[in-house]
């Protein structure tokens, strides 16, 4: 009786865990795709937001909402960490949830869909249209190199992926992080 009734809270357990840890945008589509081809059924696969107070766009690829702003003055990755975290706060309206993309995430918005939509965004002046040889803080680590994070850089012939010590500094594009979900 024992073992079943372990067997069970540990199915229970697991269960929640699979609950919890599948972020919403995973979970369902933001947007209308393919099948086959998992694009948007138009030709627009970023869409500029209302919300987020008219600084995001939305990939509708990935679902992935991006700040339209960027820092390229460099920061180190505490500080970097530390100016994504503090963007939307103040006061009842605040949006907080930005935070360093991971280097999946911040390599997925060079899209091959960005010379469609270079007027729309133009005068933003984002990385993947720009294209210049600043580093960009991602919040994932290099394997391999203790204290090393990768940065990525969308330079003029390709996107560039990198190590980068904690220590050193590189510019800041933050992106919306999955809200935080409790257990009713």
């Amino acid at each position: 009786m024992f073992r079943i009734a372990s067997l069970a809270t540990f199915n229970a357990a697991l269960a929640l865990f699979a609950m919890v840890s599948v972020p919403p945008s995973q979970a369902e589509p933001c947007g209308t795709v393919h099948k086959l081809t998992r694009q948007p059924l138009n030709d627009q696969n970023f869409w500029l937001l209302a919300e987020h107070d008219g600084k995001a766009f939305v990939d509708q690829r990935t679902c992935l909402v991006a700040r339209l702003d960027r820092l390229d003055q460099p920061l180190t990755l505490s500080d970097a960490m530390g100016h994504c975290a503090t963007l939307g706060q103040g006061g009842p309206n605040g949006d907080m949830g930005w935070q360093l993309p991971t280097m999946a995430e911040l390599t997925s918005l060079d899209s091959a869909d960005w010379p469609r939509q270079r007027e729309a965004f133009a005068e933003y002046k984002l990385p993947p249209l720009e294209r210049s040889e600043t580093d960009y803080w991602t919040r994932t680590e290099w394997p391999g190199a203790a204290g090393s994070f990768a940065v990525v850089t969308f330079s003029a012939r390709t996107t560039v992926v990198h190590p980068l010590e904690a220590t050193n500094k590189a510019g800041v594009w933050c992106v919306f992080g999955v809200p935080a979900t409790g257990v009713e």
